[in-house]
């Protein structure tokens, strides 16, 4: 029987006694097992191309692994793997730069996964020349109340937040319960545009120009990876649907919206809204129109019901005292 070897282009005969690893070292190539061939690492990871039906069944210790990244079934464990026939594999753990990513994913138990989400893209508009204009402790206090308020809402509803990138946010929704991903996101974005217009009453009580949110919220295929090695549970997303709802929150300032669905999103939800008006716009100059849904804001129908001990529906999140007394102190401040 044959191991056929890529990207090394190298085909040897193999001893079905011994391990793929083995079978791998024994021929001169220099692959990675960083923990010694006990499934501890991971760093030996092959993909099988062809010849799968060949493997023998995971051992205990490679099943282990596997479920705790959540490896697909093509991925294989070399130390732990043999053979009954020819096999064509791709080694994934090249070099030292692999390696510090094969153990980065074994903190993170994960190498990244494909699910589908709700993504809600944010932009707070109105801040360009803010820091030009006002005060460094302006800056502080309404970012500071507006990031608060956003990371309050977003883990109310089971959502992620997965970047902030200056005023523009990114969070998802339903990674783990796919069924009410949508409307998570959605209560999520009609709480934060009730949080920036109570903020926006505050900024004109001390004569600071108000800010304006746009959102974005579409559904589809995302890509998580943990590409932060201090936080290992940090996830970031990738792909065709995050970008998507990064253009789709841009398009609100075409058509002076600020709350856009895409078609997936507003199909789900539409018995529960009113006064949707439907749009086509261009993502590019020479692209087709594509549909997209503006909803305005005061949608109380889709926010949760008031909490029984407070009278509030924002009691988890919203702050009471601490801001009064802030509005106070900026008040005087301003004075001066």
């Amino acid at each position: 029987m044959q191991i056929t070897c890529r990207p090394d282009n190298l085909v040897f005969e193999a001893d079905p006694l011994r391990s793929v690893l083995e079978n791998l070292l024994d021929a001169g190539v220099r692959h990675a097992h960083a923990c010694g061939g006990n499934a501890a690492c991971s760093t030996c990871r092959i993909m099988i191309l062809e010849g799968s039906e060949h493997c023998r069944i995971m051992t205990p210790a490679e099943k282990k692994l596997a479920e705790r990244l959540d490896l697909p079934v093509h991925i294989r464990l070399a130390c732990q793997t043999r053979i009954t026939g020819d096999v064509t594999l791709q080694r994934l753990v090249i070099d030292s730069e692999d390696v510090e990513v094969a153990q980065h994913q074994l903190r993170a138990h994960s190498i990244g996964s494909r699910v589908p989400a709700a993504i809600l893209s944010a932009s707070l508009r109105g801040m360009a020349t803010f820091d030009e204009e006002h005060f460094p402790y302006d800056i502080v206090y309404t970012l500071g109340r507006y990031f608060t308020q956003m990371g309050a809402l977003v883990k109310q509803y089971q959502g992620v937040l997965t970047s902030h990138n200056g005023f523009k946010s990114l969070a998802l929704f339903g990674l783990k319960h796919p069924q009410t991903a949508v409307q998570q996101a959605l209560q999520t974005g009609l709480a934060l545009l009730e949080s920036v217009a109570d903020l926006n009453t505050t900024l004109r009580e001390l004569s600071y120009p108000e800010v304006n949110l746009t959102l974005g919220i579409h559904y589809g295929p995302t890509i998580l990876l943990n590409i932060d090695p201090q936080d290992p549970q940090r996830v970031s997303a990738f792909g065709k649907s995050v970008n998507f709802a990064t253009w789709l929150e841009s398009a609100n300032v075409e058509l002076s919206s600020q709350l856009l669905l895409s078609t997936p999103v507003y199909q789900a939800v539409r018995e529960q809204l009113s006064h949707v008006q439907a749009h086509p716009v261009k993502p590019s100059p020479n692209a087709k129109p594509i549909r997209v849904y503006a909803v305005p804001p005061g949608q109380t129908n889709f926010l949760p019901h008031e909490d029984s001990a407070t009278g509030s529906p924002w009691a988890a999140t919203q702050p009471t005292g601490w801001l009064e007394t802030l509005r106070e102190w900026l008040r005087a401040w301003s004075r001066f």
